[in-house]
Order: structure tokens, then sequence, then C-alpha cells
């Protein structure tokens, strides 16, 4: 476990008038140019990926969900929560499934430590590691005053993406300390009103979440009560080398239905849809916890 002191991150909290889109932090695929890839959003839900493991918390919840194309599964994301007084840790595991495998070949682990502050989370490492289309891909953030300090890359910064200035970086989260952000407001107060600034090493991206009311969903054979929330992000910098950039920062949405599954467990997604640009809605579906 790392000794570095971490300042608290600044989270906005958000009206339910003030964000009207719905959103998109969860959108793990989108197709482009005819062909289906993965957007690993640290999600994730749900989205997201680790190497070296420093510990493996022995109260840890994992959850296994299924991405979905048109009904057919393109990707698995294994997940694993533990949610303690003091703090976080989760990790996650996304790799591509059947056809998934032919258009976006990917096994990506991930893992971040954080503490909870009065003012939202405090992450205090974020790790993630894996191959993308058989390319090699580790990043390792450090956090110090709220600064994510990327310490390790491969490939470095600016060979796949636009350089993010650092200043943009000032206050940003990873996506899986979002995720838990998210789940911890929720617990709190039984809305989703939260936004904040998303850097995963290679993007900074501007995230909202807003409460749309309480549904009833079907999950594992029953209807449950949960809150669904709409969803939005947008990339503001580090666009991709050769991607169109006004159709890279375009809003990206989703919605999610929330619930508590498991007495161990906070509130969780127990689904997210949200739009490809071809086919339709895609899907993101709690299968099973353990």
């Amino acid at each position: 476990m790392t000794s570095d002191r971490v300042g608290p991150v600044q989270v906005r909290k958000v009206s339910p008038i003030e964000t009207r889109r719905e959103v998109s932090l969860f959108a793990l695929l989108r197709i482009k140019t005819g062909v289906m890839k993965s957007v690993l959003k640290p999600c994730l839900v749900l989205i997201l990926a680790l190497a070296a493991v420093r510990f493996s918390p022995a109260r840890a919840v994992e959850a296994v969900y299924q991405v979905t194309q048109t009904g057919i599964a393109v990707v698995e994301i294994t997940a694993q929560f533990e949610n303690r007084p003091d703090g976080y840790w989760m990790r996650s595991i996304s790799r591509a499934v059947g056809i998934g495998r032919i258009f976006a070949s990917h096994e990506i682990r991930s893992e971040v430590e954080g503490s909870w502050r009065v003012e939202g989370v405090a992450p205090q490492r974020f790790q993630a590691e894996g191959n993308w289309r058989g390319d090699a891909r580790r990043t390792v953030l450090l956090y110090r005053e709220g600064m994510p300090l990327a310490v390790e890359m491969e490939p470095p910064e600016g060979i796949i993406n636009e350089l993010v200035p650092l200043p943009a970086r000032r206050g940003a989260i990873d996506g899986l300390s979002a995720f838990a952000l998210m789940s911890r407001t929720v617990t709190q107060t039984g809305r989703c009103d939260v936004a904040g600034p998303i850097f995963d090493g290679r993007r900074r991206l501007d995230w909202s979440s807003r409460t749309i009311g309480a549904a009833r969903v079907n999950h594992a054979g029953q209807k449950i009560e949960s809150l669904q929330c709409g969803l939005e992000s947008r990339l503001i910098a580090g666009v991709r080398h050769g991607d169109d950039r006004a159709r890279a920062t375009q809003p990206r949405l989703a919605i999610a239905w929330i619930a508590k599954v498991d007495e161990r467990l906070p509130p969780i997604p127990i689904r997210v849809e949200f739009a490809s640009t071809i086919f339709g809605t895609m899907r993101m579906e709690l299968q099973k916890l353990k």
C-alpha cells in the first residue's frame, strides 16, 4: 500500500435540473467506421484494467457482467469490490468474448485503492495492464494533493493520444473511483447526482450522473427496485492521433439502473444501456455475484 498522501478530490454535486442529457460513463463499446471496438472506461462500470496485485481483500465480492450488442455477447467484465469505512478497493478484468474477439480482441486488468473524503474520493494508486489487439498496455497513476501522476506508461504518453496538459489533470480521478463515488452517493442520498473530471493516463474526460427516478426492473428472474440514472461523459483532452476531433469529443450518453442486490455491497449497477453508432442499443448486465 502506497504511503503517498492524497489530497481530497473536489466533486461538484449536480442538481437534477442542471444535467439534461442522459449519460455514458460506462460506454464500454462503440462502433467506428463499421468496425466494433471497445471503449474501456473504467464503468463501469464498469470498464478497465490492472496488473500486479498488492493484496486481495478477504471481504471482496466478485460480480460478473456481460456486454451484449443486439443480444450477442461481445465482452465479459469481472469486477471485485471491497467497501471499507475508511476507503475502497476495486479490481476489474475486461475481456473480449465471442464475436468481440474478432473486432476488438483485448484483456485488460484494472485496480484502484483509495480513501473516502467529505468532499468525495481520494484515489491513492490506479493501475491498468493488459493487451489491446495484441499490443501491450500499462498505466500506473499515483496521486499527490489531487494531482494524478503517470509514473508508468506503455506506450509512453503522446504516442497514441495527444498529450493532456498538466493543469487539465488536476482534481481528476480514475474511472473505477468514479464508479465508487457514484455508488457511495446513492448510499448516502438515495440519488445519483454527481459530476467530476476523469483522467485515465491518456485521456481527460468530464462525466456526470443525474437522478431520473425509481424503477422496477427484471433481475435474476424477479422484479426489483432500482434507481435509474442518466450518465454522460465527454472527452476534453487526449484525442487519439488520427481521430476526428469533433466526433471524438461528442458526449457519450447512457442509462444505468442501480440497486442493492447483496448485503456485502453498496448499491451497484445491475444494468447499463448505451447506444452504438450503427447497431442501436448495447447493454451491460450483471450476471452473477460470488
